[in-house]
């Protein structure tokens, strides 16, 4: 009776012992494992690492992937030769280079992309009170991220680990990193063996409770490589702000005198300023040659705009230094007609002396009058300067603009923009449409 049931008894046993197996190897496993470390994916030794030295004159490390330290982290450098041999160091600071690729986490939220601080940021153990915030041009191309550092939970990527006391400068033919971080505050005692670290321990919790239900476990989410419990949330990324000026005009100033009449020595200048009007002054001055003028700022109503000064005058504004008389075929007639030319000299615009004659219904001394557009989010603004302002900073919405070059061949400027932020520039050629 036995020999009939001979093949079922051996199938029961083969089943028996591959159940027994399947149940005693997690076990096994768990048991030889390092216990008290975090295990971070596989790659996280034997991956190249060199040693440098920053333009701040300290020691640096860098690994040829992308990690998630941060100051206060463990670095372990493990022998290949003798694994029972290892070294572990406190990472003092993190450096995160400018242009480099990071993926940051905050709140529920996640963001990758490029860091574009303008600067490399140097972190330590008080990175949460980073006041500077960090942004991120978001590599989906939607713009970029100001987030602040107290509100991070973690930064993975490219970074340089920093040393304020240089460690020894390990081989990477003959040490491999670990980037395993302990799950607990304790300091782990690097000449103990693998056996002597795994030892059975009293649970911190006997009553067998679990944060999960035992037949609903947790739902578990492949997001980009990663496992997570939950989905994250878009970001919302801020646009980039638009410039905010933009060039309306670049033309020729007409020259605020003219002449009005001439004698046989000296013309007669007519001031078009039409504030001039307003306050009665006779806009007509009978100039004498090589004599500084300035404006008439208190004159009395019937008095002419220019009065005569001295060369030591800080206000000075023009001078004769020239007069000549011509006498010119009139091309409609064929007679002759009189032509007064003079050569004046303009303090304020500087440059060489240029010509004024009786003939010109508008003068122009080189001076150009550039018509600018201020627009945000609000209404717009008009402003007009001169080819004259380099150099000068324009203020509008709590940013700044400071004018850096007017090209006036090309009838373009080149505006540096500061704000909303300290930490923002922006350079943008201004040129007409």
């Amino acid at each position: 009776m036995l020999k009939a049931h001979y093949e079922k008894i051996i199938l029961l046993i083969s089943v028996l012992i591959a159940l027994t197996f399947g149940l005693l190897m997690p076990l096994l496993s768990s048991l030889f494992s390092d216990g008290d470390s975090e295990t971070l994916p596989e790659g996280s030794a034997g991956e190249a690492f060199f040693f440098s030295v920053s333009d701040g004159g300290l020691q640096t490390l860098e690994i040829s992937k992308d990690t998630g330290l941060m100051p206060g982290d463990t670095i372990t450098f493990v022998s290949i030769e003798d694994e029972k041999e290892a070294k572990a160091f406190r990472i003092p600071k993190v450096i995160l280079e400018n242009r480099s690729r990071l993926t940051v986490g905050f709140g529920k939220k996640e963001i990758r992309g490029k860091l574009i601080s303008g600067t490399d940021i140097v972190l330590d153990g008080d990175w949460k009170k980073f006041r500077t915030p960090l942004e991120i041009a978001n590599e989906e191309g939607r713009g970029r991220a100001t987030i602040a550092f107290s509100q991070i939970n973690y930064i993975s990527g490219e970074r340089l680990i920093a040393f304020d006391d240089p460690i020894e400068e390990f081989d990477s033919e003959e040490w491999r990193i670990s980037l395993h971080q302990p799950l607990h505050a304790e300091k782990v005692d690097h000449n103990q063996t693998k056996t002597d670290r795994v030892r059975w321990t009293k649970p911190l919790d006997e009553s067998g409770d679990s944060i999960y239900d035992l037949f609903t476990p947790p739902i578990i989410y492949l997001i980009d490589g990663n496992l997570t419990t939950s989905v994250p949330e878009k970001v919302e990324v801020r646009k980039t702000e638009e410039f905010g000026l933009s060039l309306q005009s670049f033309q020729k100033k007409p020259y605020r005198f003219k002449m009005r009449g001439f004698s046989n020595t000296a013309p007669s200048f007519e001031d078009l300023d039409p504030t001039i009007k307003d306050r009665r002054l006779n806009p007509q001055t009978r100039m004498e040659l090589n004599v500084p003028y300035r404006i008439n700022t208190n004159g009395n109503p019937g008095s002419t705009s220019l009065i005569k000064t001295t060369e030591d005058d800080e206000n000075k504004l023009l001078m004769v230094k020239y007069f000549k008389l011509e006498y010119l075929k009139d091309e409609k007639t064929g007679g002759v007609r009189p032509v007064g030319r003079a050569l004046v000299q303009d303090y304020k615009l500087g440059g060489k002396p240029f010509e004024i004659n009786s003939r010109m219904t508008e003068v122009f001394a080189g001076d150009n009058e550039i018509e600018m557009s201020f627009s945000l989010d609000g209404p717009s603004e008009q402003i007009v300067i001169s080819d004259k302002d380099v150099g000068e900073v324009l203020e509008f919405g709590s940013r700044k603009y400071k004018i850096l070059e007017i090209n006036v061949e090309e009838k373009s400027l080149l505006i540096e923009k500061q704000g909303p932020l300290p930490n923002n520039l922006r350079k943008e050629k201004l040129s007409l449409p």
